[in-house]
């Protein structure tokens, strides 16, 4: 079976620490994810703040739908 590894952009974060969190939960699920900003980076000036575009979170196509269960589980 071959995984589906287009990068589908997932969500937009106005900082780089909400992305990273974003990205711990699915990597801690296996799901591999790619990081895209200006700013991106532990030492960029959007890292604590607020970056002039934002960061986007890409998953592959696949662990699109697994992805966002993880991060806005529907409550029951």
């Amino acid at each position: 079976m071959t995984r589906d590894l287009r990068w589908i952009p997932l969500a937009e974060y106005g900082t780089s620490y909400e992305a990273e969190l974003a990205a711990g939960i699915l990597r801690n699920a296996g799901i591999p994810v790619l990081l895209r900003g200006p700013e991106v980076g532990i030492f960029g000036p959007g890292f604590a703040g607020a970056t002039s575009r934002g960061v986007t979170l890409l998953v592959p196509a696949d662990a699109l739908d697994l992805a966002r269960d993880l991060l806005d589980p529907e409550e029951e």
